[in-house]
């Protein structure tokens, strides 16, 4: 390139009424703005989309529905956990241990009979007991059973049991009361 297309300013490409000093806000003066697109809507263009978003709506109303469902169903399950957490606590004072025990083993009993309303639950006792207890999903072994039916029948038995008993029998019945499963 020469240096005389160098030394030419830029101001070549500019027409020739607009003064190389004027002001660029001066300039501009005289545009419009640009003409700006319409807003996207966000409402759903074909039916399909339409029919896409009821069905989700339906989805979530079902599972709401469910789930309401589910928690008014273990009303009674919750209700046994607070009083079994009551029992435990009960359980570790030395005087009102057995009365403890004998009413966690009502406590199961009303538990089940809300659960499972026609298995004849209340005719129930000692081995069939835990064998029904363990068949929905209970974790009892023999020895509950005793300490059971002695908490009902022989309250005096309970207070020479070991507090480490006890606490294991409890942690069991909060297992069940929790775990048992209920079919709809």
């Amino acid at each position: 390139m020469s240096d005389a297309a160098q030394a030419t300013p830029m101001t070549a490409d500019f027409p020739s009424d607009v003064p190389e000093t004027m002001d660029v806000s001066v300039a501009l003066t005289g545009l419009d703005e640009l003409p700006l697109p319409p807003p996207v809507s966000y409402m759903p263009q074909t039916w399909g989309w339409g029919v896409v978003a009821v069905l989700i709506l339906l989805g979530v109303a079902w599972c709401v529905w469910r789930a309401w469902r589910r928690y008014r169903r273990d009303h009674y399950r919750r209700l046994a956990l607070a009083e079994l957490e009551r029992l435990a606590a009960m359980s570790r004072e030395p005087g009102r241990r057995t009365i403890a025990v004998a009413s966690m083993a009502v406590l199961l009993k009303r538990t089940a009979l809300a659960a499972y309303p026609g298995a004849n639950v209340g005719a129930m006792r000692g081995a069939t007991w835990i064998e029904f207890l363990n068949r929905h999903r209970g974790r009892f072994e023999a020895r509950d059973g005793q300490y059971l039916a002695m908490a009902s029948y022989a309250p005096r038995g309970v207070d020479d049991t070991p507090q480490g008993e006890i606490d294991a029998l409890m942690q069991r019945a909060r297992q069940w009361i929790h775990d048992h499963h209920v079919e709809v």
